[in-house]
Order: structure tokens, then sequence, then C-alpha cells
């Protein structure tokens, strides 16, 4: 189990060759039906995890380290879930799917393709004035809920601008209506305790989806996806440190701030609840903050961001989500 996170912009010809799942050359060849994410699903348990990974080194088993990481950091006060929700329906997190085939039932096609962007300036605005998204307080028995804006997921379809993708589509075939593609390279957004989205390039990256229309890939409940899509690949070892670890400190300090009385005082610091667990795992300086080179150092964060699977010859950390979409234009 692992964890992290969607881009894109100018529309790349998906009429580019593209390489499936086997030596088999696959042409992406169609209409092109575009999507915007109305909702992202991050794994907090093993379960989730199988269901929202796939088998990137063709062992047979799926792979999904992002379950753990994340199971692990709830335990530290993160609502990743919540997080993620809140992101979505006030915009900052806008993800975009462009989907090219010939068959407008969703059902058959032996060249089919998907590229993700990441969204902006979307028409209507996600909030307009002084509206905000409002979450619950998670427990570890209850999920967040949040609430309001989400202007920009229409059924008609919002309008977005899409950020430049260098990345090829990831080619493939769908069959009895389930679309499998990959591997390639593809990118994608979540976000860890804060409304700001952190970028994962994925490597070894595939696909799954089902439950596929012109208007919608899967249908989206408060906590569930029925159908939908799996986007599913592996983070290398310098983007985990240099992108995912920087993410993850500065959502700590905030936490330290609020459940600390006295941060001239090490190495108690005063603190209580979460910030004390944080305080003493990650506060190895005793100066009552925690930095990037501490928590790199941890013994507890190098064995849950370790990697666990090798994609053309290199480590990575197996990571993936599931999302459900609805119509758009880019």
């Amino acid at each position: 189990m692992a964890f992290r996170p969607l881009l894109l912009a100018a529309l790349i010809p998906m009429s580019l060759a593209a390489c499936g799942s086997s030596d088999e050359t696959i042409t992406p060849a169609g209409t092109h039906y575009k999507y915007v994410v109305n909702k992202v699903l991050i794994p907090v348990t093993i379960a989730q995890a199988n269901e929202y990974g796939l088998d990137l080194d063709g062992n047979g088993k799926v792979d999904n380290a992002l379950g753990n990481v994340i199971s692990t950091l709830s335990t530290m006060g993160f609502d990743v879930q919540g997080t993620i929700d809140k992101s979505v329906l006030q915009g900052s997190l806008s993800l975009l799917v462009d989907m090219q085939t010939t068959d407008a039932t969703f059902m058959s096609d032996p060249a089919t393709g998907m590229s993700v962007f990441i969204g902006s300036n979307p028409t209507p605005a996600a909030c307009t004035g002084t509206e905000v998204v409002t979450c619950t307080t998670a427990t570890a028995t209850v999920p967040a809920v949040c609430t309001g804006c989400g202007h920009q997921l229409t059924p008609t379809g919002g309008s977005f601008s899409a950020a430049a993708n260098t990345n090829e589509p990831l080619a493939g075939k769908i069959i009895g209506g389930t679309f499998n593609a990959g591997p390639g390279k593809l990118s994608i957004q979540i976000a860890i305790g804060g409304s700001d989205p952190i970028t994962l390039n994925l490597i070894g990256a595939k696909v799954k989806a089902s439950a596929m229309t012109a208007s919608n890939l899967g249908t989206a409940s408060a906590s569930s996806v029925s159908g939908g899509v799996v986007f599913a690949g592996a983070v290398t070892q310098t983007d985990i440190n240099g992108t995912i670890i920087p993410a993850i400190v500065a959502q700590l300090q905030p936490i330290i701030t609020a459940g600390c009385t006295d941060l001239a005082t090490p190495p108690n610091c005063g603190c209580t609840g979460t910030a004390k667990t944080i305080i003493s795992i990650f506060d190895t300086d005793h100066d009552c903050k925690v930095m990037v080179p501490e928590v790199l150092a941890n013994g507890i964060v190098v064995s849950l961001l370790g990697p666990d699977v090798v994609i053309d010859g290199e480590k990575a950390l197996s990571v993936g989500i599931k999302v459900a979409a609805e119509k758009a234009t880019f």
C-alpha cells in the first residue's frame, strides 16, 4: 500500500501511437470525450488499497503502498480523504480526463486512449463571493463530510483550462465495458493535510475504467465510487524526497502550533495530543519544529515510503487512487 495522488493542459493528439500492456502497438482513434473528476478516493485500508490499485510489476499481485502511508498519517491527525474532498469542491484540485474511442457505447474498442490533465479557471467558478466549503470533523469510525460550492461540477459540463501535458495517452482496449491501458507515464494530484494539492509523476502507470458513458466515468456518492477509473503507478525515490515529504512537513507545523503552548521550551514544548506525538517522533534537534531533514532521517518514514516495486529497473513506491468524473469541456 502506498501513497500519492493529477496533471494537465493543451491536448496532445491522441492519434499518436502508444504502447499497451503487451508488445502490441495500439494507436487510439475515434471521438474525444472530456470529463472533470468530481470524486477522488484514496485508500486507508488494505481492502481499499486492493480496490484502488493495479498490478504494476506483473507478479499477479495488486501494488498500492498508499494505504499504509495514509492510515499512518490518519493516526497523526491528518484527514486526507476529507482534505481531498474539500479540495475538489473548492476547485483547487481539478483533474481533467480525455478519453478517445470509436465506440459511443464504451463497450468494445481495440484502440482506446486516455490522458489526464490538471485543470484551472473553471466556468462557472467553484465558489463565488464569500462561499466556502465546510467539512465535519472526521473520527476513527466516521469520515468527514464536506458540503458547499462545487459549482464547476455540473451535469451539463463546466469549462476549464488544461495545463500542458507531455505524457502520451495511455492506450489500451475496451472489452466487455472495461477499459485497461498502460503502462506509461501519468501525472496526478492529491492533497495531504492542506488544500493545496501536490503533483505525483507516476512511472509504469496503468488505468482501469468501467461504467463509462459520454456523460460520466462511474458514479460518485458521498463515500464511494461505482465503476469509475483507477489510476495506478509508481513514484520514484527522488519525487518521494523532493515532493511528498516536504508536503507532509508543511502540514505538520500548523498542528504543532495549534497543539503546543510553549514552543520556546523544548523538548516537550507544552504539547498535547497529536502535536505531542509529532514532536516526540520527529523533533530530533529539540527546537519545537519539524524540518524536512528530520523527517527524511526518521526510520518510520523511511519504512513507510520505501520503494516496493521496480519499474524499468528503477525502484519506486506504488500508488493507486480511484475517481469518478462527469462531462466537461477544455
